[in-house]
């Protein structure tokens, strides 16, 4: 499939993991895939995002603090606006840990910076990076990246573009993807109708 990708979207893919790795998670997630997304805002897709409001710094913050779900992180207001969505964050937290381990999402104890560990404790240097080795795709991620072929193949569109991946990713039903979407104030619904707006005024 990744050979039917333009550059800038292999590139999307190839900057998930280094997005992964800067927030120290153990695996590439739709939110990776979004912060990446995000890295070439001229590209279709990644420009519509812009024009919402969403920018990297926003974005990463969002990220944060739904993979977190912590109560210092997430204020009571928050915690039930993202309910009033559908949106459980101990949920978020059971797949996680379903997934990745036990407290897959839990700082070391007696850090203030949980930015500077990963999921299951693995140490990051602050303000340094983690030594790049291979993370696995989580399953929403994956999903994601095929919806993306699907969306190239409906619209006769000869290569996978970033408009392609960002439509994937508006198909997103997990719940740390809505989330993060919820975070940023941009349904996924909304984020695609201006995308498929945005796609053909181009090509008129």
């Amino acid at each position: 499939m990744f050979e039917r990708f333009s550059k800038e979207a292999r590139e999307v893919v190839i900057r998930a993991q280094e997005e992964a790795e800067a927030l120290g998670h153990e695996w590439i997630g739709t939110e990776h895939l979004l912060l990446a997304a995000l890295r070439f805002p001229q590209q279709p897709g990644a420009a519509t995002l812009t024009r919402l409001g969403v920018t990297p710094a926003s974005c990463r913050a969002a990220v944060a603090g739904v993979v977190s779900g912590t109560s210092d992180d997430l204020g009571p207001q928050d915690a039930a606006a993202l309910r009033a969505c559908g949106i459980d964050l101990e949920e978020v937290r059971r797949r996680a840990e379903e997934s990745f381990g036990q407290g897959a999402l839990d700082g070391p104890a007696g850090t203030e910076d949980g930015g500077a560990h990963g999921p299951a404790g693995r140490h990051r240097p602050r303000g340094g990076r983690a030594p790049s080795r291979h993370l696995p795709f989580a399953a929403q991620a994956k999903k994601a990246l095929k919806d993306a072929l699907g969306e190239a193949l409906a619209r006769k569109d000869r290569r996978i573009g970033v408009e392609h991946v960002v439509l994937g990713l508006s198909r997103s039903d997990d719940t740390l993807s809505l989330g993060v979407f919820a975070r940023l104030g941009v349904t996924p619904e909304v984020l695609r109708e201006r995308m498929l707006s945005d796609l053909r005024e181009a090509a008129a």
